[in-house]
C-alpha cells in the first residue's frame, strides 16, 4: 500500500512537471517563468543596482561617461555624436528593452509572432497602414541623401545589439519570460542583414 501511494505521488509530480513545461494553446509554459535561476525571481532587483554597473562598449572612438542622477535618470556625456548614439542605444535597451522591441513589432505588424493568432487582425491593420514600408523608404532616403544621419541610426542600433549580445536569460525583462520568447537583434541598416 505504501508503494502504491509513493507511485501515485510520483506520477502526479511527474505529470505536473510535464504539464507546466509545455504550452497549452496560447498559454506559454509556466516552468521557465518559475525557474529560480532564470525566471521572474531574477527580476526582483532594484533599479538602484542597474545604475551601479560598469559597462563596456565596442566601437567607441573616445571615452563615454554615463551618470545617473538621484532619480536614476541617465545622463550621457560623449566626445562625438557616434559614441553618444551608440551609448544611448545601449542604455535605452538596458532600461526599456521590452517596450522598444514590442512597439517595433507592433509597428511592423508582427505581434502575432509573439502572442499568436489573437493579434492577426491588428497585424493586418498595421501592415495596411504601411509603417514598415515607410520606414524602409526612410532608410533608402538616408542611404542616398543623408549618410551622416544613417551612421547615427546605425550607431544607435549597434548599441542596442551590444546590449542584446551580452544579456542572459536571467536578465531578460519579465515580459519576455511571461510570453516565452527572446528579443531579436536589430538588423544592420546599411547592409539589410
Amino acid at each position: 500500500m505504501k508503494y502504491l501511494s509513493f507511485l501515485l505521488a510520483l506520477g502526479c509530480a511527474c505529470g505536473l512537471g510535464i504539464l507546466i513545461s509545455i504550452p497549452i494553446g496560447q498559454i506559454p509554459p509556466i516552468a521557465p517563468l518559475l525557474d529560480p535561476n532564470h525566471g521572474f525571481w531574477q527580476n526582483s532587483y532594484s533599479e538602484d543596482q542597474v545604475a551601479q554597473d560598469q559597462l563596456t562598449l565596442n566601437n567607441l572612438q573616445d571615452e563615454v561617461k554615463v551618470v545617473y542622477d538621484e532619480n536614476l535618470i541617465p545622463h550621457i556625456y560623449a566626445q562625438n555624436d557616434l559614441d553618444l548614439y551608440r551609448a544611448q542605444g545601449y542604455i535605452t535597451a538596458k532600461h526599456r528593452l521590452w517596450q522598444m522591441e514590442f512597439q517595433t513589432r507592433a509597428a511592423a505588424g508582427r505581434l502575432s509572432e509573439v502572442v499568436g493568432p489573437m493579434a492577426l487582425e491588428l497585424d493586418r491593420m498595421t501592415r495596411r497602414k504601411g509603417l514598415a514600408f515607410g520606414a524602409e523608404k526612410g532608410i533608402e532616403f538616408l542611404k542616398s541623401e543623408d549618410p551622416e544621419t544613417l551612421a547615427l541610426v546605425e550607431a544607435y542600433a549597434d548599441g542596442v545589439n551590444q546590449y542584446l549580445a551580452q544579456i542572459t536569460d536571467a536578465q531578460l525583462p519579465v515580459e519576455y519570460k511571461l510570453l516565452n520568447y527572446r528579443p531579436e537583434l536589430v538588423s544592420r541598416i546599411s547592409t539589410g542583414k
